[in-house]
C-alpha cells in the first residue's frame, strides 16, 4: 500500500493531537487527545487491511518520508516499509492499544445544535496569527443575535489583548462560546461549525472528509441569555 499525500497530511495532523494511533480495518481514521478534549474522524483514500496500533506516529511518518515511493505492508506484529525493488526496508513494531489513549468505538454525534455558522480559512488563519502574537489562551464565538464575531483574548483577564473579526450574520440567537486556543488543532480550510451548550463544538471541513469535535468551556459560555 502507498499512502496518498492527503492521507499523510491527515496523519500529520493526527500526530499533533495524539502521538499514538490505533488504525482500524477500512478507510476511516479516528483519534482523540490524551485529555479527551479533541476527537477527530477522517475518511481517507486507502483501505487499511487490519487493526493495529502505532505508539509513535511521527516516527512512522518520518520513516515513510525517507522513501520516494514507500510501499507499506502489514504483518501480524509490524508494519513494513519498502521500496518497490526491496533494496531498502524498515519495519516498526505494533504496540498494544492498552498502552495508548484510543477513541471510543461509538461515534460522536451532535444533534440539535444551539448555534451554527461558517468559518472561512482566511478568518481562521488571521485569528490564529493574531492570537499567537498576543499569546491569547481563548477563542470566543459571540453573537448579539444580529452579528457573529470571532474573538481571541483571555477571558479571565480584563486587561488582556483582544482581537475581533466579524464572521457572519446572526440568526436572532444570542450566544457566547468560549474555547481553548490549544484545542484548535484544525487542518487548514473552511468549516461548518455547530455548537451545543452541552459542551461540544463540531467543526466539519468544507472540502475534506474530516470532522473535529472539540470541548467548549461550558462554565464560561452562555446561550440565549441577555
Amino acid at each position: 500500500m502507498k499512502l496518498s499525500e492527503s492521507t499523510v497530511n491527515v496523519l500529520k495532523n493526527f500526530s499533533g493531537i495524539n502521538q499514538s494511533l490505533q488504525f482500524k480495518a477500512g478507510n476511516t481514521l479516528k483519534t482523540i487527545s490524551p485529555l479527551r478534549t479533541i476527537f477527530v474522524e477522517a475518511t481517507v483514500n486507502e483501505n487499511f487491511p487490519k487493526e493495529f496500533a502505532i505508539y509513535d506516529l511521527n516516527k512512522l511518518l518520518a520513516k515513510v518520508s525517507l522513501y520516494k515511493e514507500a510501499e507499506l505492508g502489514f504483518d501480524d506484529d509490524k508494519v513494513t516499509i519498502n521500496t518497490e525493488n526491496k533494496k531498502k526496508s524498515d519495519y516498526i513494531k505494533y504496540c498494544s492499544p492498552k498502552v495508548i489513549v484510543v477513541p471510543p468505538d461509538k461515534n460522536i454525534t451532535l444533534t440539535d445544535p444551539d448555534c451554527s455558522f461558517s468559518l472561512s480559512q482566511e478568518d481562521l488563519d488571521w485569528m490564529r496569527k493574531s492570537a499567537g502574537i498576543s499569546g491569547s489562551p481563548n477563542f470566543v464565538f459571540e453573537s448579539d443575535g444580529e452579528t457573529i464575531h470571532f474573538i481571541a483574548t483571555d477571558v479571565k483577564d480584563d486587561a488582556a489583548d483582544q482581537s475581533k473579526i466579524e464572521i457572519g450574520t446572526g440568526t436572532g440567537n444570542k450566544f457566547r462560546v468560549v474555547m481553548k486556543v490549544e484545542n484548535f488543532k484544525l487542518m487548514d480550510g473552511s468549516y461548518d461549525v455547530s455548537i451545543s451548550k452541552k459542551g461540544l463544538a463540531c467543526f466539519k471541513h468544507k472540502s475534506l472528509a474530516i470532522t473535529y469535535y472539540i470541548a467548549i468551556e461550558a462554565a464560561s459560555s452562555t446561550f440565549g441569555e441577555e
